[in-house]
């Protein structure tokens, strides 16, 4: 893997005070099992004893595709330590991709390519996604809410592969090679004088292949929480992402702490392996823990959920999946055997049914699909998650969160 360090014009830092939330504003920490790393990372930020952001990776499908589950847990931490920015999926990759704080546009020739289908080819990172093009009327635009003192950008090279130009706001652009001998993930990052318009233009000559990039800013140490979500997704996908660029790339980041929330798509297949699922999903758990070893993992249990059709049935012709406890129960053992915090989606609606009971409330908590939540059944559920994970439980409300007023409306 190459990388480049690019001087740009010169940076210059704005510091954000943020009066932090405290954990013990209305209960004592207990720090969870699994989390030990990360709460030592938080005390290290809070000590003035660490200068790289508190950094968290979550993957996973549909329910974070869109920032509705996880702007509740992302608002909270950059409350409590500052807004460090976060990594984005290349480009547009699918219809309504709007992730908070930025607009983005694509322009012109760009081929975009998922790694969901079984028969993907091509090279994936953890974005699950690639955008390529070697037009030079090709453009994405960014613009940011928040000033940028860096951007990050992961890109696939080759011995064909091209160029792309990087303008930062009103700068001269700069050129960024990424033809290699051998192929492979190629990453940049350019520091910026806290801009807020970004573009990329494919430069040649071949075509440049673009798997995601981070857009920072200069709050100290703030945090960065990249999320990245797959519509439909199961674990099944990352088996079609490249190891060595996936490897890199978690490495790169250095995240101190891994989410992982896959499990609805397999719960709702009634023909599901669980014996294969757990071992798919074992293998790509110890990918991510050899390339940051640092890190704590929390998986996720799925969210209730139920259908038309088979299964315990819930009333009005509601069912539930037969296999989503079966997926429950191999996240959690899975979680067990590697030390990991585990989390029951399930358990904080309500348990079984709870999917039928919530799309029938007034006002609904979720869509008429049973599966999908709406946004306050979503803030519902990321105030819990994240009570959970910084260790907050004992005395939250069963609505709210212990530092709800973190969080804008």
């Amino acid at each position: 893997m190459r990388r480049f360090f690019l001087a740009a014009a010169p940076v210059v830092f704005a510091v954000l005070l943020v009066a932090p939330a405290r954990a013990d504003d209305c209960s004592s920490v207990s720090v969870p099992q699994g989390l030990e790393r990360f709460h030592a990372a938080m005390e290290d930020v809070e000590a003035g004893e660490r200068s790289k952001p508190l950094t968290v990776l979550h993957l996973g499908d549909s329910h974070i595709s869109l920032d509705t589950f996880t702007r509740g847990l992302r608002q909270r931490w950059q409350a409590r330590f500052g807004d460090a920015g976060r990594g984005l999926m290349p480009g547009v990759p699918f219809r309504y991709y709007a992730p908070d704080g930025y607009d983005i546009e694509m322009e012109g020739a760009w081929n975009i390519a998922s790694s969901l289908p079984r028969d993907a080819s091509g090279p994936f990172g953890i974005q699950g996604i690639r955008v390529s093009s070697g037009d030079d009327d090709a453009i994405i635009s960014l613009r940011s809410d928040n000033p940028v003192s860096a951007v990050e950008i992961e890109t696939y090279g080759g011995p064909d592969t091209g160029a792309l130009l990087l303008k930062l706001g009103e700068a001269a652009p700069l050129k960024l090679p990424t033809r290699q001998a051998e192929p492979g993930l190629v990453r940049f990052r350019v520091p910026a004088a806290n801009v807020h318009e970004i573009r990329l233009v494919p430069a040649g000559p071949g075509t440049v292949h673009l798997l995601g990039w981070a857009i920072l800013s200069p709050a100290k140490p703030g945090v960065r929480y990249d999320s990245h979500g797959v519509v439909a997704a199961t674990a099944s996908i990352t088996t079609r992402w490249d190891k060595d660029a996936v490897r890199a790339q978690v490495a790169a980041m250095n995240p101190d702490l891994v989410i992982l929330g896959f499990g609805t798509n397999e719960g709702f297949n009634n023909g599901l392996d669980i014996a294969a699922y757990g071992a798919e999903l074992a293998g790509f758990i110890d990918l991510l823990m050899a390339a940051a070893p640092g890190s704590s993992l929390a998986l996720l249990g799925p969210f209730d959920g139920a259908r038309q059709g088979a299964g315990e049935a819930c009333g009005g012709g509601w069912a539930t999946p037969p296999k989503l406890d079966a997926v429950r129960s191999v996240l959690a053992n899975l979680a067990a055997a590697r030390g990991a915090f585990f989390w029951d989606g399930g358990a904080a609606m309500g348990g079984r049914c709870s999917a039928d009971e919530w799309a029938r409330a007034e006002p609904p908590l979720m869509y008429a699909d049973r599966v999908h939540l709406r946004a306050a059944g979503a803030e519902r559920l990321s105030a819990q998650l994240w009570n959970s994970l910084m260790g907050l439980e004992e005395n939250v409300a069963e609505s709210g969160a212990c530092h709800a007023d973190d969080a804008p409306d």
